[in-house]
């Protein structure tokens, strides 16, 4: 259906011409002559006010415009005139003034009478039109006093019919038209299918888009904004088939995360019920499993409740002027009590009275997450783990080493992923949520903060972030 918009266009565009060329030709023509005749009339005051030889410059330009011009004084006396030198216009002198009269026209102009209604109009200007309905022959007459002096002129001008030319031009439109609109059809038909065919083919391979076939490509089609869309969808269809297998991944990891625990703690509440009930170390053994299932069951809800809402901007972050050296200590105090393993060596440097800005409990919570996430990463054996914190004029760098067996350089993008399945050298532990970094970045981002891993397979990680650090001097200001 586009090519009959074109048609549309193309008879709208031949109407309106058909509408100015012969309809409004003759009214188009007799504006333009008397706009020519007080354009002449100008021209008319110029020359008598400013050129010596005015009368051999006002015949120039009567002739010219094929006008007839006439100059009084303000007593009705005609001073100048060319009429005696047009072929169409001669005029006469007889008892009540002076007669401006056309060859073979029904017409003849008092001359001295238009001269009197200048003189007594509050403009000094007068201009109308007379018909001669014979030959349907107009002749304008314009009038008016030329500016700082004692003299009017009058200017006639005829504004001949021209039904003859009209004929010619319609007679001509007709051929034109017919042969404009065969043109613009068969053009109109070759346009329209030529942009209607990328775009069905675009909304074809969208309607298999939408049925969740990715493996689909938005063709080119030579056409820029076309071409910007086909690239536009391919981008989007990316993105959406990255989409889609997180949230089959998503699926898949929360399922088995749930599934988990929940076999277990229905497993050690059937063994509490039919084995261990009456013998205590047995039933209290069962009941810790239970209690520790539960508690991954409690951190893996958690942590999909926290992620969600700072993805989705429920959770905001309220950055205030903390003590990073006291928050820090304190934690790592804490992970070290609750920590029963032996072989786990916890290490940290912090500088004394380090003030920065940020959310105490969102950074709390970041620095517990790498921390954790170090532990369960640092490898057989003894298990060294590095808080080293570092400080310039105006950020705080925080970096978490551990000795562990490291990252591929092609898992390094991926780990900030939510549940991302890493290749060997880096598998999520079964005790962890799998949403523990995904959460650090996200509250990173909020903070506008710089972080990043640099890890190397056998050897270990080293997971950093930075903060907008706070002298000690601005904090004890703004206490006063």
């Amino acid at each position: 259906m586009l090519w009959v918009y074109f048609i549309l266009l193309a008879v709208i565009i031949f109407v309106l011409l058909w509408f100015m060329q012969v309809v409004f030709l003759q009214t188009y023509y007799s504006t333009m002559k008397k706009a020519e005749t007080a354009q002449v009339g100008i021209e008319v005051e110029n020359i008598f006010k400013n050129a010596l030889d005015y009368k051999d410059e006002i015949d120039k330009t009567a002739y010219k415009n094929s006008a007839s011009i006439y100059i009084f004084d303000m007593n009705g006396e005609l001073f100048y005139t060319n009429a005696s030198y047009v072929s169409q216009t001669y005029y006469t002198q007889s008892q009540s003034g002076i007669l401006a009269q056309m060859p073979g026209r029904n017409v003849s102009v008092d001359i001295s009478d238009i001269a009197t209604k200048i003189a007594e109009s509050p403009t000094k200007r007068v201009s109308y039109t007379l018909n001669v309905d014979k030959f349907k022959t107009q002749v304008y007459v314009y009038g008016k006093t030329i500016p700082d002096t004692d003299y009017c002129y009058v200017i006639l001008m005829s504004i001949d019919p021209i039904d003859a030319t009209s004929s010619v031009i319609t007679s001509q439109l007709i051929y034109i038209t017919i042969i404009s609109l065969v043109v613009s059809t068969v053009i109109s038909l070759f346009m329209s299918r030529r942009l209607s065919r990328p775009i069905k083919q675009m909304n074809d391979t969208a309607k298999k888009l939408s049925k969740g076939d990715y493996n689909i490509v938005f063709e080119k089609c030579g056409y820029e904004e076309l071409d910007e869309l086909a690239d536009t969808l391919n981008k989007a269809t990316n993105s959406l088939e990255r989409t889609d297998e997180i949230k089959r991944e998503l699926i898949a990891n929360v399922s088995h995360d749930l599934k988990t625990p929940l076999t277990m703690i229905k497993a050690y509440s059937e063994m509490i019920r039919d084995l261990s009930g009456d013998n205590k170390e047995k039933r209290e053994e069962h009941l810790k499993v239970i209690i520790d299932e539960t508690d991954r069951l409690t951190r893996l809800v958690n942590d999909m409740m926290d992620l969600s809402k700072i993805e989705s901007g429920i959770i905001s972050i309220n950055k205030e002027k903390i003590n990073f050296t006291e928050l820090a200590s304190s934690l790592i105090d804490r992970i070290k009590l609750s920590n029963i393993d032996p072989d786990h060596i916890i290490e940290y440097s912090i500088p004394k009275d380090l003030y920065v800005l940020a959310d105490k409990t969102k950074i709390e919570q970041v620095l517990y997450n790498l921390v954790i996430n170090a532990i369960k990463h640092s490898g057989e054996g003894k298990k060294k783990i590095q808080i080293k914190v570092t400080a310039t004029q105006k950020r705080v760098k925080v970096e978490v080493i551990d000795n562990g067996v490291g990252i591929s350089k092609e898992d390094l993008e991926h780990i900030w992923d939510r549940y991302y399945k890493a290749s060997d050298s880096f598998t999520r532990q079964v005790q962890g949520s799998g949403l523990g970094l995904s959460i650090v970045k996200n509250i990173l981002i909020k903070h506008s903060s710089d972080f990043g891993v640099e890890s190397e397979v056998g050897k270990g990680s080293d997971f950093w972030f930075d903060l907008e650090r706070i002298s000690k001097k601005d904090m004890e200001f703004n206490k006063k």
